[in-house]
């Protein structure tokens, strides 16, 4: 294993952005024979449950011990869950090296089992850290965990199994594919498009980075250069949040930076606002003040990009902007 680490390339993709919004109501894909379906399956879903590169296989001929499909990417990638279901047990407080078993057989580290319908369940291992807790009710792609190397873990990765009664373990590999998703590939039903942005990037991203930043009371120039000292200020902010704490703006990062907005708002949370719709082509006046011509704007954008045209900025408007 190593760490594969974020890149700082800006990628927008709209259109997968636009599904989240209808993402509980979609069928994915044909069943396993023999199996149920994933239209019986636990609200009809199945997601994938992280980005990343596959790494060590379902039984392979060195590890037949191996009950899933590891994969591999920076440590605090988001995971989430496979499908809809209720949290069974979780494993906390873990550390590299850790030798004590999980929940399931085996040292993984900070884990998380999910049971589904039909008598399946889910095991997501080696976190870096639960963000759920047992008995919790989930849907399908909500965010469970960040990636981590807790546990018997030479780097980075998710370790992920999926189960059934009838026939114990199966190759979650050919389960997702069999419903038409491709392991550590496809985008998660509950992920965003943020980018991810890190030291050497410049332009309106950084721009509205900084003034995010600076909105929690971290001083930080908004100069869209992001350079070490901005570096430091995102620091400080995934400190004070409890985040893993690289300096590294990725969909994590950006889901605890961004807040709700309304016409009436002010200050630098609108002026960030402000930066991203003239990036996208309209031409406000960056005072950060939340007025009429502002929210214009917004539902502006958001009927071009086939969102609810309410002028309100919540969680799917700021991914689609962003």
């Amino acid at each position: 294993m190593c760490d594969a680490p974020e890149t700082a390339s800006l990628i927008h993709v709209p259109a997968r952005r636009r599904a989240l919004l209808t993402a509980l109501g979609v069928g994915v894909g044909i069943g396993v024979v023999g199996l149920p379906s994933p239209a019986q399956a636990a609200a009809g879903t199945w997601s994938n449950p992280t980005r990343g590169t596959l790494t060590s296989g379902y039984k392979s001929p060195s590890r037949p011990g191996h009950l899933g499909w590891d994969v591999a990417n920076s440590q605090g990638t988001p995971v989430y869950a496979t499908a809809a279901g209720t949290v069974r047990d979780i494993r906390t407080n873990s550390y590299p090296g850790d030798t004590t078993s999980g929940p399931l057989a085996g040292r993984t580290g900070n884990s998380v089992h999910i049971d589904h319908a039909d008598n399946y369940f889910s095991y997501y291992g080696h976190l870096y850290r639960v963000l759920v807790s047992d008995g919790q009710q989930i849907s399908c792609g909500q965010l469970i965990g960040l990636m981590g190397t807790t546990g018997n873990s030479t780097g980075p990765h998710l370790h992920f199994e999926i189960h059934h009664p009838r026939l114990t373990t199966l190759d979650p590999r050919v389960f997702l594919a069999n419903r038409g998703i491709t392991l550590g590939s496809t985008a998660p039903l509950g992920s965003t498009g943020y980018p991810s942005v890190g030291q050497g990037a410049s332009g309106w991203v950084p721009r509205v980075i900084q003034y995010l930043v600076r909105a929690r009371g971290i001083s930080v120039v908004v100069d869209g250069v992001y350079g070490a000292v901005t570096a430091g200020a995102v620091r400080s902010f995934q400190s004070s949040r409890g985040l893993y704490a690289d300096g590294l703006v990725g969909p994590i990062t950006w889901t605890a930076l961004v807040l709700p907005l309304r016409e009436g708002n002010s200050g630098d949370l609108v002026r960030g606002l402000q930066t991203a719709l003239n990036a996208r082509g309209a031409s406000l006046l960056v005072d950060g003040g939340f007025g009429s011509v502002t929210a214009s704007a917004v539902r502006g954008f958001q009927s071009r990009n086939g969102l609810v045209a309410d002028g309100l900025v919540g969680p799917v408007t700021w991914s689609v902007l962003i």
